[in-house]
């Protein structure tokens, strides 16, 4: 069933789902409630991929659109992994995997292993922004 142009279904960006504003908790804070798509959290990453050879590697997040992240965030790797992150001056720094926590997200993957690297909130245990993150492994080639 289409919206009307006057419906209060819209999107709670942190839960990643559609929810009326009324039934979303905390709506009324800044960057908590979205009513336009162009309000999304947007995510970069520096860099955007690795060596499976190379581990904890510091990586660097830039978000927009976000809402206050004093409770801290994590860094996901898919369902993989986990890792700490500190947030300083706007942008988030957390680690590429350890060696032997990349062994099971690439095996078997060939040279190369897409991830979504999510942002996950500290505060409500929620993937709330994502990228494509890669793993590389110039070594399944043969020279």
């Amino acid at each position: 069933m289409p919206l009307s142009e006057g419906s209060s279904m819209k999107q709670n960006f942190i839960g990643e789902s559609c929810s009326r504003k009324d039934r979303c908790e905390r709506a009324e804070e800044p960057q908590r409630f979205a009513s336009d798509l162009r309000q999304c959290v947007q995510l970069s990453v520096q860099p955007k991929n690795v060596s499976v050879t190379m581990s904890e590697v510091l990586l660097v997040l830039q978000a927009w659109n976000v809402p206050d992240l004093s409770a801290g965030v994590n860094c996901s790797f898919e369902d993989f992994t986990e890792s700490e992150s500190r947030i300083e001056n706007g942008r988030i720094f957390c680690s590429s995997p350890s060696t032997k926590d990349v062994i099971p997200i690439t095996r078997g993957q060939g040279d190369k292993r897409v991830v979504k690297l999510y942002l996950k909130s500290k505060e409500t245990g929620k993937k709330f922004a994502a990228v494509d993150f890669v793993f590389y492994n110039c070594s399944v080639h043969q020279s």
